[in-house]
This record gives structure tokens, sequence and C-alpha cells, in this order.
């Protein structure tokens, strides 16, 4: 801690301890000190009562009669001085409003400084008055500890003691050694409060919680917010200057319209306040839903409740100090949410702080994580392969609605209309007639925001609104227009940004610090020249320095940075309206060359980053995101035609950044197209960058993967040490798994075997790496399987599981591994029983089947647990269905489903397609048992959810269909539903409208 924080911190703990600190008198002579513990009790030493019942207690508001209830010990004892441990408890009969000092629960160590706060009368003035002393604990002197280096005057008896390290009270001060000198005195340790008045000790603690003054003083807590998270957003906001009012732009990004409570705040809350050690959320929405805004107010709210809450910055980065920083948070006891915006972008750091904290945190600790992301995957997918399950037992995933639930879209229109019309000093103007059913058009809570905000712009110009146009396209006009204005404004008269031309320019520019993030000063100025130079170098020179100012004006950032354009997709557009035209963007693929070079760091690391941030922000503006991304657009071939100019200028740093960027999107396809040309003419050595930063699990980059993996792989190292097998072998696997995804069934059946007989190989010759053997069979039994080689499979799948099977006996309870090896038996278990039905060995199936749950069951619950869970269940119920166990199915299927619905209900993107599929099979399974009631309660809320899915889908719609079938015969035959039968008739009939079933 800096010397001027713990200035401050020492400055508020003793402005805090003489609002409770007090004269306790006894007569007119005799007097203490007291301090206050509670509203109405107070605790001093016994001597200063002694003899007395009753007392007056002089307070900060004035004097109070007190009843001495109780003191330790009754007696004083027979030495000259009162016996341990000398305390007196005190009731007020008029309560202070307060809770008191925050009593420690330990005694300071030798050494550690300690202040007495009491009353004496060896002050310049005279009576009673409030004094202070600094001692240093020496050590223990008997039951009491002995204090030195300062003069206690009597008076003091009873004050309480500050121990300055933890800001708590320690104790009390029992008497001076010697008052004519600086001998310092005893101390009665905070322990013998405990111990004597425990009562009052525990509900001391129970009041003093963060978020009550002492408590934050204490542990610092301002101090760590601001070390974790900075300035609050809306104090950045408001320290940024420039400007006097915000630009359209920032009217809708930086908290102008109020928080509109909706009812995912209270869930989030909810999640924050329950108990568990520490729990990761992944809310994800399409940009516009107010993901940000929902996680500042959570923030905002924690922090009110005493919590450490807040996001880490992009141009901030989690470091070790930082980790330390919030192990010692979490340490002292303070609850901390912790935000990463852009999450796909960030794994690394995720990891790195859920493994500090692992590692170095306490015991327990009351840590949340929540990140925001535009959709689920591959976010989700890559946290699994690098977050062990055990850290995430509770994690959830889940989708944050577009619009507000509670507040319709024409009312929260209105409402913004009424907020923008006041920002803007024109609240005279009146709503147009159409704004609210325009409103209701708009699927997300940006785009009313952005609908009103244009209304007011508009009709405040005393312009006609129209009634159609994309509201964001329209407030990027805005946006446009107010810094044209500027530039026209304050930069020379005749410069080469004026005119219609010159306007197209200075959008280019504008674009630059949104692109590249993060320059400072002379930096930005000095890109703002290249990029100038590289994609005009006809026009006139343009004086940066004063392109730069303007840009500070109107978006500042600290430290001399300027902001780029929010909310994001005000920027995407600004990137789609730049790159397809070409006054805006001169040479686009010079123009984007020279961003992309903008970081001159010296590490390549840091170059690779910056460039994948500026390709992200590029990827987004081009398609690449989830739901609601633009897939079509007269940009884009403009975007990918730069993109492409600018790889092939330097494919060594930006296809391994391209690989970056795909690994974090959903639909990367665009950006994997444009890589293929490059990466199939790419030397060694770039060809191994990028595939060190392919995804390990199903991606957009797949297509990708198999070419930089199969140029890697041929041909075959001829020189064996174990190292280049090895991860020749985990290649192989990889290029098989990429291969079966991109529909290369024969390609990926011929690398699984080839990574067989290399892993058997080496296993025979190192006797290690069986269980990568074991993977590689198993992984080949599937690709056989699904080959129509069902023999084959079964005999590579039984060899799988027996390699497996000793492996797991060789790992005890808690040995390092044995989760893995629990999960991966249980797959591979699982998978051998759906072979053994396919070629009719039902009871066999059966068996491997419930073995496979048995050790699902053992393994600790976590992501990959329920998934192989719920495969493994749903194989047993139907072995047990094919065997005649009826009863067992029934019970078995019925598992599966609530697990599912569980899942579907913390993840819907993932699962919501299984869910009616896993109740068909289910009500099946009953009709079998003889359950038909059941049975067609089940079926029908399948036919209802796969009425909801999308219909392309051939099975869900053969499924539907079935289902269909079914309930038209089963309402006639179970009691109480013949009145249901028209309606599956129906829409049975919408299925096959020609009158005959599906072929």
């Amino acid at each position: 801690m800096g010397s001027d924080q713990e200035t401050e911190r020492r400055r508020e703990l003793i402005r805090l301890i003489g609002e409770q600190v007090v004269v306790v008198r006894t007569s007119d002579t005799g007097f203490g000190s007291g301090f206050l513990v509670a509203e109405d009790t107070v605790l001093t030493c016994a001597h200063v009562v002694h003899g007395h019942t009753r007392a007056q207690v002089l307070t900060p508001g004035g004097a109070i009669a007190a009843d001495v209830v109780a003191t330790a010990p009754e007696d004083r004892g027979s030495g000259p001085v009162y016996a341990y441990p000398d305390l007196a408890c005190l009731r007020l009969q008029s309560p202070v409003p307060g809770i008191g000092v925050w009593l420690g629960d330990e005694t300071p160590p030798p050494g550690d400084e300690v202040a007495v706060h009491g009353f004496s009368r060896h002050t310049l003035e005279p009576g009673e008055q409030p004094d202070t002393l600094h001692l240093v604990v020496a050590g223990r002197s008997g039951q009491f500890v002995r204090l030195q280096w300062d003069t206690v005057f009597q008076g003091f008896s009873g004050g309480p003691v500050l121990d300055l390290r933890t800001g708590r009270v320690c104790g009390l001060l029992k008497a001076s050694r010697d008052e004519r000198s600086p001998q310092g005195g005893w101390l009665v340790p905070v322990q013998a409060v405990r111990d004597h008045f425990p009562d009052l000790a525990a509900d001391n603690d129970r009041a003093h919680v963060p978020g009550t003054p002492w408590c934050d003083a204490a542990l610092g807590r301002a101090r760590r917010q601001s070390a974790l998270f900075g300035a609050s957003r809306s104090a950045r906001r408001s320290a940024r200057g420039g400007a006097a009012r915000s630009t359209p732009a920032q009217m809708l990004s930086q908290g102008v319209m109020p928080f509109v409570p909706r009812p995912e705040l209270a869930e989030l809350l909810a999640w924050c306040e329950a108990d568990a050690e520490h729990r990761l959320r992944l809310l994800h929405a399409p940009g516009g839903a107010g993901k940000t805004r929902l996680a500042a107010e959570v923030c905002r709210t924690l922090t009110e409740q005493g919590w450490v809450a807040g996001f880490v910055e992009k141009d901030a980065p989690v470091r070790r100090e930082w980790l330390e920083e919030l192990a010692d948070a979490l340490d002292v006891g303070l609850r901390a949410l912790v935000v990463f915006d852009y999450a796909q972008a960030r794994i690394e750091e995720i990891v790195a702080l859920l493994d500090h904290v692992d590692r170095h945190g306490p015991e327990r600790i009351h840590l949340r994580l929540l990140l925001l992301a535009r959709s689920d995957e591959p976010l989700f997918e890559a946290l699994r392969s690098r977050v062990d399950d055990p850290v995430l037992p509770e994690t959830s995933v889940v989708a944050l609605p577009r619009t507000i639930a509670t507040e319709g879209n024409a009312a929260l229109a209105r409402r913004a209309f009424a907020v923008f019309a006041d920002r803007l000093d024109c609240g005279w103007l009146c709503p147009p007639g159409n704004l609210e059913a325009r409103a209701d058009w708009q699927d997300s809570l940006l785009d009313v925001l952005a609908l009103a905000l244009d209304a007011v712009l508009t009709l405040s110009h005393g312009q006609t609104w129209p009634d159609r146009g994309d509201p964001l396209e329209r407030v990027c006009d805005h946006e446009l227009r107010g810094w044209h204005t500027l530039v026209a404004t304050d930069m020379p008269a005749g410069a080469a940004l004026a005119g219609p031309h010159g306007e197209r320019v200075s959008d280019g520019l504008l674009l630059v610090p949104t692109l590249a993030q993060g320059l400072a000063g002379p930096a930005l100025t000095k890109l703002l020249r290249q990029v100038h130079k590289a994609a005009f170098p006809d026009r006139p020179q343009v004086d940066m320095t004063g392109v730069h100012a303007r840009l500070r004006e109107l978006y500042p950032a600290p430290d001399g940075r300027v902001a780029p354009l929010e909310p994001d997709r005000i920027g995407e557009i600004l990137v789609r309206r730049v790159l397809s035209t070409p006054e805006s963007s001169g040479k686009a693929g010079a123009y984007l060359s020279r961003i992309l070079k903008a970081s001159t760091s010296g590490d390549p690391a840091v170059r690779l980053l910056a460039a994948a941030d500026t390709l992200e922000i590029l990827a987004r503006a081009r398609g690449c995101t989830a739901v609601g991304r633009i897939e079509h657009h007269p940009a884009h071939a403009a975007l990918d035609d730069a993109l492409r100019k600018a790889i092939g200028k330097r494919p060594a740093v930006l296809l391994p950044a391209l690989t970056v960027t795909g690994a974090r999107l959903p639909h990367a396809e665009p950006l994997a197209a444009l890589a293929l040309p490059f990466l199939t003419d790419a030397g060694r050595e770039l060809l191994e960058t990028v595939d060190a930063l392919l995804p390990d699990h199903p991606s957009s980059l797949s297509g990708l993967a198999t070419v930089v993996l199969g140029r890697l792989l041929e041909p075959a190292d001829a020189e064996f040490t174990e190292d280049r097998q090895l991860l020749r072998l985990r290649r192989l696997v990889r290029y098989s798994l990429r291969s079966e995804e991109t529909g290369r069934r024969d390609t990926a059946l011929a690398a699984a075997r080839e990574a067989v007989d290399l892993s058997r190989d080496l296993f025979q010759r190192t006797e290690r790496h069986l269980a990568e053997h074991a993977a590689a069979l198993n992984n080949l039994s599937l690709f056989l399987n699904r080959s129509g080689a069902t023999a084959s499979a079964l005999a590579e799948g039984r060899s799988a599981v027996t390699l497996y099977e000793q492996l797991l006996a060789g790992a005890p309870p808690g040995a390092d591994g044995r989760q893995l090896l629990l999960l991966n038996t249980a797959a591979a278990l699982s998978t051998l029983a759906l072979l053994r039905l396919t070629d009719g060995q039902v009871h066999a199936a059966t068996e491997e089947a419930h073995r496979s749950v048995v050790l699902c069951l053992e393994a600790q619950p976590g992501v990959r647990q329920e998934d192989i869970l719920l495969d493994c269940l749903e194989v047993l119920a139907e072995c047990r269905q094919r065997t005649g166990l009826l009863d067992g199915a029934v019970r078995t299927g019925g598992q599966a489903v609530a697990l599912l619905r569980d899942l579907t209900e913390r993840q819907p993107e993932r699962y919501v397609g299984r869910l009616p599929t896993a109740l068909y099979r289910h009500a099946r399974g009953l009709i079998r048992a003889g359950s038909d009631r059941e049975a067609y309660l089940v079926l029908r809320e399948a036919a209802i959810l796969l009425g909801g899915l999308p219909g392309t889908d051939p099975v869900h719609r053969a499924t539907r269909l079935s289902a269909l079938r079914m309930l038209t015969a089963l309402s006639t035959e179970v009691a109480g539903f013949s009145h249901e039968q028209r309606r599956w008739q129906t829409a049975l009939e919408s299925l096959t409208p020609t009158g005959h079933d599906d072929p």
C-alpha cells in the first residue's frame, strides 16, 4: 500500500474511533475512558468503575446515564492492581446510533504500532480532553501485553487500543508503568473480551461486515477497489472532460439513458450471493442487448453492498501484481465480482486468474467471474478445454434476451425519447406518432434507444423524421455530421479535409483509433500520418496534430488516448462504410496494412495480439458474429479484398493473428477462406506457428485446421524421437477429428488408423503414453462404426476399454488424473455399449452401459461429467429397453430427461435441440412399460417443443411426425384426452399435406 493511501486509511480510522471513544465518570474527580461496542454498550476497565453500579458516560452527543452490568472479575483481587482481565461492561440508558468500534480477533505481535484513544487532563486545554498515544507492542507481560515508548497519563484507562496494521481494536489500555516518563503501559488483550463477553463480541462481529464504514476502512476496500478496477465507468466518463456534451454515439453508450430495471439483474445478484467457492457465468447476447450495462449495474449494486466489483479493462490486462491484489482482497474476507467483457479474447487471463486463486488464495473464498460475449461458442468449448472440471461445477451459460421483458419496446422508446430530448435541451419536442410502432419492430435494446435518439436529433434540426431505415445507421450519420462540423470549424479554412471529398477522407481518419486502440499521444499522431500517406498518396497533406486534437476533443480517454467509437455496432457500421467507400479508405489494402502494423512493440507476441484485436473488429463488421449477424453486405467484398492484400504483405504476422481471431468467433469461415490460399504455400515454420494457435475443439476453423495439419503431417517424420513422434500422434488425432467435422470421413479414418499404429509403437518402445493409445483406439472405433465396419469397431472399442480400465485400476482415489480417467473410461464404455447394441449384443451392452454410469457418478461434478453422464444414461435406458428391463429403462430414461432439463435451462443454445428427442425416446419407453397416460404427457411436450424448432433438420422433422402419429392414436386410448385428437391430426396434415406419409 502506498504511503499516501496508508495515511488516508489511518486518517479515516482515527476519525471513526474518535466518534466511539467516551469519558466514563463516576464522581466529580474520578474518571476514565471507554468506547462503544454497540449502540447501547460501552467497554472500559473494571477499575474505572470499581465500587459503582452506575456511571455517567460523556459521548460526542452529550452525557448519558449508564448501568454497570458486568465486571470481570467481580472482585478486584488482593494485589495492588485490579486483577486480570480488568473489564467492565456498561449499558447506556439512551442508545447512541451506530455499531461501535470493530473488535479485532488477534493480539498484535511485538514491534507493531498501536494508537490509544482516550481522555486525559494533560493537554493544553483545561478539563478532560480527547488525547492520543502512540505506542509499540513489546510482548506478553503475564496475561496482559506490555506497551512501550509513550507516556500514559491518568484517564486513559479503559481507552481502545487501535492496531494500526489490522485497523481493528486489539484491546483496552489498563494502566501506566510510570506517569512521569515514557514507560508505556499494559494492554488488556481483545481475546479477554471474547472470552468473558462472547455474545457481545459475536454481535460486534456480525455488525461489522464489508460495506460498513469501519470494516471498509480497516480492510482498505476503497483502495482495493481502485487497485483492481480503477475508477468506476461513470467516474471515468465524467473525468474525461472534452466536449461539453456527448456525441450521439456516446449518448447511447455512456449511460445518458438511465438503467432500465430488468429481471436478469435480480438473477445475477442472486447468483453472486449464492454460497459456493467460486463460479463462472457466461452471459451472452448479440451486440446491443445491454450486456455491458447490465453487468455495470450489478457491479454498482454489489459495491454498495460491500463487495469489490468491476470490469477488468481490456487495456489493463491481468498481471501477477493484479492477481496478488485480488488474492489479498479475498484473503481478508472481501467478496469479489470480476467482469470480463469481450471474454472470447481473454481466455488466457481467465485461466490465469482461476489458477492463481486456486494456488495462492485462501481456502474459502467468495469469488464470481462474469464473462460477457456475443455468443457462447466457441468460448464455452475453449473454457471446457482449458479449465479443470472441478472449477466449473456450477458453470452456467445464460443467453440474455435482446429486449427487456418487463418493459415493451414502445414504452422504452417513449421514455428514451424524453431522456434524450431533455439532454439535448429540447424537452418541448413531442415523440413522432409512428415512434412506438417502429419500436415494436426493433429486435434489440440498442436499436430501440437508437430509434428514439434519431427521432430527437432529426426533429430538433427541424427535419421530418423518416419512417424507415436502420436506426443505428442513422445515428452513425449524426455522428459523422458532428465530426465533419468540428473539423470544418477548427481546422484551417481550405484544408485537405474540407468539402465532400475531404469529409470522406476524414471518415477514414476517424476510424483509425477504433481499429488501433490504446495508442497515446505521438504514437497515434504518427499512425494517422502513416495511414494517410499510404492510403491517400495523391491527396494534399493533412495537419495530423490538429486531427488528433479534434479526436481527443470528441473522444477523450485516460492517459492522453482517444476512445474508440462506442457502442461497438456504430464502430462496425463505420468499418463497413469506410472500406466500401474508396474516397474514405483510399487504397484500402494499404489503409488496413498500415493499421495492422500499428504496434511497434519489440515483443512478437504483443504485435500478434494487437493485430488480432484489430482483425476481430474487422471480423465483427464482416459478419463473423452470432445471432443477428450481417451475413451479406455490399462492404464485405471490399473488406475481404483489403484484408487479402494486407495478409499478402505480412503473412508471418497476420496469418497467426487471423487464427487467434477466428478461434474467438462462432462464424469465422470468411476469415478461414481468406487465409487458405496463403497457407497452401506457407513454410513449415509459419504452419507450426498457426498450428499452435488452432483450437482443440470443433470450430469454424476446422477446414483451415485440416489444411495446416495435413501439410505438417506430410511427409512423415523419419527420425524417431519420443517427443517428435508424440507430437505427430497428437496431430494425427486432431487431423482425424477436424477431417470428420468437415465431412472427409475417409481421410479421418485413415488418420485414426495411423494414430493407433503410432501410439502402439510409442508405448512398446517407451512403456509410456498408454492413455494416448487408449484414446486413439476409442477414436478409431467411432470412425469405424460410422463407416459401417461394426465388427472392427467392436474390436477396437473393446481394446480401448481394456486399456482405460487398466489405467484406472492403477490410479487410486485422489490420484492426479483419476478424474480424467474416470470420464474417459465411462465414455469409452458407453461407446462400446452402443456398438454392441448395433451388433445385437444387448446383455453385454447393458452391463457396460451400467458400468459407464457408475464411473460417471464417481467422478466429480463438472461440465464434461454432465455431458458424459447424459450420454451414458441415454445409452443405458436404450439397453434396458432392448433387454426387457422396462421399469429400469423408464427410471433411467427419467433421470436422463431430468438432467437434460437442467442443462437446457442453464445452457439453452447447447441443449434445447436434444430435449424433445430425449422426451420422445422416454415416451416410447413409458409406452412399452404400459404407462400410457404418462407417455402421452411426455409426448405432448416433445411435440410442442419440436414444433418450435427450425423445420430444416430432417431428424427433428421425422421425430415430430412419429410423435404426432403416436399422439393421434393415444388421445383416443387414454381417458381425458380425446378432445385433443383433432389438434394432432391437423398438425400431422400440415406436415404431410398430400395426405401421404413422408417416405
